[in-house]
């Protein structure tokens, strides 16, 4: 059996899928994280851990092509590790890419359009003709707008508001305390300064449950988020001059989970009057492997 392998190497995990040469899935394999710049002798480990425990099942196949996205990767300064180390183990082909080129192409099946992600962090990749332009991404200190570290630093701003000019504390800060085990909102530098962006992020869910339950500022803070997200699209948009027959797909928790950030996103992006298909598809980054493995076999 002929087949090519495409690996998602993410801040916490490594998926490892085989396709055969018609797309279909044929076995899979997952290790820990696979961003090199975390610690890139264990991240090299892991990716290859996920590969061999995906090839493991497969009898007398032929792997034709191995097309790995991985985290980070247009950060890491010298790829030649992760390159050496692939040759050593395994006898095919292969091309490392970001992993957010490989999501733009799972969704788009390959083909031309726009990819806006929004999860913890938050980025629009598009591409056409050839041309790849980009808007976002540039971390959690630079932006990241419409993430969900985004979202939950608005309502920890907030909490600072009402400390500051004397206001009751409202019941989102209320519950925010509670989940902290705090009392006061002075308190609130101690975890704000520690915490990883992924801990941060993870209060979302309450702000959602609020702005379900009526809470107008929660409310205003998931439509915000999606008016950032669908700028930051339209900026992508601008950059590769696109004016009609325009394919945007959506990924991540916060655009895909949260249908308040969702319908703001895509209704900003109406207002625009493109010609616009939206792809809101949930399929598995290493699909995009597949199609971009695929094209560099023909």
């Amino acid at each position: 059996m002929n087949y090519i392998i495409g690996v998602d190497g993410g801040g916490t995990k490594t998926e490892a899928v085989a396709y055969d040469l018609e797309g279909n899935k044929i076995s899979e394999g997952k290790a820990g994280y696979g961003n090199l710049l975390i610690n890139e002798k264990q991240a090299i480990a892991n990716i290859i851990q996920a590969i061999e425990q995906c090839i493991t099942p497969i009898d007398k196949g032929s792997c034709h092509y191995i097309c790995l996205g991985l985290a980070g990767y247009g950060g890491v300064e010298n790829p030649q590790g992760i390159k050496r180390a692939l040759s050593r183990a395994f006898n095919a082909p292969f091309t490392i890419v970001n992993d957010g080129i490989i999501a733009h192409a799972a969704l788009l099946k390959g083909n031309d359009g726009i990819l806006t992600i929004s999860g913890t962090g938050s980025v629009s990749i598009g591409i056409h003709k050839g041309i790849e332009k980009s808007a976002g991404g540039w971390g959690h200190i630079l932006g990241d707008e419409g993430s969900g570290y985004w979202i939950a630093m608005q309502a920890f701003i907030k909490m600072t508001k009402e400390e500051d000019e004397g206001y009751e504390y409202s019941h989102l800060t209320e519950t925010i305390l509670k989940k902290l085990g705090y009392h006061s909102v002075m308190q609130l530098k101690k975890f704000i300064y520690s915490a990883t962006k992924s801990e941060i992020a993870a209060f979302v869910p309450l702000i959602v449950q609020h702005a379900e339950k009526g809470d107008g500022f929660s409310q205003d803070i998931l439509n915000q988020a999606g008016y950032h997200l669908s700028k930051q699209t339209l900026e992508v948009i601008k950059k590769l001059k696109l004016s009609e027959n325009v394919t945007i797909a959506i990924k991540g928790s916060i655009l895909t989970n949260i249908p308040l950030v969702q319908s703001s996103f895509i209704n900003h992006i109406k207002l625009e009057k493109l010609n616009v298909k939206f792809v809101l598809d949930d399929v598995s980054a290493t699909l995009g492997c597949y199609y971009i493995a695929m094209k560099q076999l023909k």
